[in-house]
């Protein structure tokens, strides 16, 4: 589905090497593949992505591999809203789940250089939308695209998709702790952040 609507946008799979045989033979295309090691769980994994590639593009984006890009030319779309939110903050398409939080968001790369993160690195998995979502709102850096639809195949939504086993352990290894960090973090560091933020842009 990306191969089929993008019209400028490049594209990175991020690999886990124990995750190695679930790719064994697969044509990526023309796209880059870059594996982690050690496994990093989600923040890890966007934050070591992002800071790498925060000064060769201009713009990062993450989606998930349950996300389908519906809309065509959605990449020029959400760079649209983007140049008219001032160029630096976050957009984020519709997912058909959530419009109040962005569960995939596109980010400009000096966002990324002023926070010295894409995700939330007091978190793992869950609650990265919530912080970007507080952070955005605050800085007035924040902006839905509903425009362009990049639907999010969750169980939630999507009667094929089945609440499996990989699901439930990522909700119980981080649902819980994930929650009580971001609490923490919307207590004690969130003002900083938000102040850096609204300094620098």
């Amino acid at each position: 589905s990306f191969a089929e609507t993008a019209t400028c946008a490049d594209i990175l799979f991020v690999v886990d090497p124990d995750d190695a045989d679930t790719w064994t033979g697969m044509d990526w295309g023309e796209a880059a593949v870059a594996e982690l090691a050690p496994r990093e769980y989600l923040s890890g994994k966007l934050n070591k992505t992002a800071l790498a590639m925060a000064d060769v593009y201009k713009v990062l984006m993450f989606v998930g591999d349950d996300c389908v890009f519906r809309t065509e030319a959605w990449d020029r779309i959400m760079l649209a809203t983007l140049d008219d939110l001032g160029g630096s903050g976050w957009v984020y398409p519709d997912d058909k789940r959530r419009s109040d939080v962005p569960e995939h968001w596109m980010c400009s790369s000096d966002v990324v250089r002023a926070l010295g993160w894409f995700a939330n690195p007091v978190l793992n998995h869950f609650y990265l939308d919530n912080s970007i979502a507080e952070l955005g709102k605050r800085s007035g850096l924040i902006r839905w695209c509903p425009e362009a639809v990049i639907e999010h195949l969750h169980y939630s939504v999507c009667a094929e998709t089945e609440h499996d086993g990989v699901y439930r352990s990522t909700e119980e290894m981080f649902g819980t702790s994930d929650l009580q960090s971001f609490q923490q973090w919307r207590g004690t560091q969130m003002a900083n952040e938000v102040a850096v933020l609204r300094r620098e842009f």
